[in-house]
């Protein structure tokens, strides 16, 4: 890959990525360390953040790598994408300050107070606590927030496709790219293990049929942990791969016909 040298263009690990001064406001914020966030190493998801601006703003995928037939689509392609870049960036912004996380303990009495018919949404928001007591300010807020939905449905082990319920459309892009990102398979193991020790697993279809997360029962539990000396590849990783997600929601093809 060859580097350019600009005053618009850093290098950060040996690839070009845009200068903090280019990336939305609230990340220019993080950078100062002037916003309200929570996760240990704010300068890391700032470098990922002037990374992925980068990369799609100026095409710099395997796609015109790979295919140098099609560079005459990069424009395009870089002014299309340019734009999904920054309304990504500025979504987990905002999804990363700590007034956007749910009030765990808020909806813990909450349901609780509500008797022993909603024994299985205590559960749910007990898994909502393990997670965060697990991944805390390192992943953003919408990865909490689809793991808690199944206690506002009308009953937790109801499914919903995503793209499709108007109940859930305010946040079905956000929701769907965390779900996605589950690919990587540490962090979607770790999930798995504590829902399961409430007799839960989580459960996504990726083709439009369920793209809200649901629960269902689970007979056994099994335990898991990340390895520790993995453990910031695999989050950098979950939240690159739900960056992308998000970006890429609207152009993915879709049809109600799977429902």
């Amino acid at each position: 890959m060859q580097l350019l040298e600009a005053p618009s263009v850093t290098v950060i690990a040996g690839e070009n990525a845009v200068t903090v001064s280019q990336l939305p406001a609230v990340w220019q914020n993080i950078a100062r360390g002037v916003a309200d966030v929570g996760m240990c190493d704010p300068q890391c998801y700032v470098e990922m953040a002037q990374l992925f601006q980068y990369k799609l703003e100026h095409g710099d995928v395997d796609l015109f790598s790979d295919r140098p037939d099609l560079a005459h689509f990069k424009p395009v392609f870089s002014q299309l994408f340019g734009q999904l870049a920054k309304e990504t960036l500025e979504f987990y912004g905002q999804d990363f300050l700590i007034s956007s996380y749910p009030n765990f303990a808020e909806i813990l009495r909450d349901v609780e107070s509500k008797g022993v018919e909603y024994a299985n949404e205590v559960k749910v928001a007990r898994i909502g606590i393990e997670l965060f007591e697990e991944f805390g300010y390192e992943l953003p807020a919408s990865f909490y927030h689809v793991h808690l939905a199944p206690i506002y449905r009308d009953h937790v082990f109801e499914e919903r496709a995503l793209r499709f319920d108007k109940r859930d459309i305010e946040h079905k892009r956000a929701w769907d790219a965390v779900l996605h990102a589950g690919k990587v398979f540490a962090i979607q193991m770790k999930v798995q293990s504590i829902a399961a020790k409430y007799g839960f697993t989580y459960q996504h279809g990726c083709g439009c049929n369920s793209h809200l997360s649901s629960i269902d029962a689970s007979s056994g539990e099994f335990a898991y942990e990340i390895s520790p000396e993995k453990r910031q590849r695999w989050l950098r990783s979950f939240i690159w791969t739900a960056w992308y997600e998000y970006a890429f929601f609207a152009i993915v093809p879709n049809t109600i016909y799977l429902v």
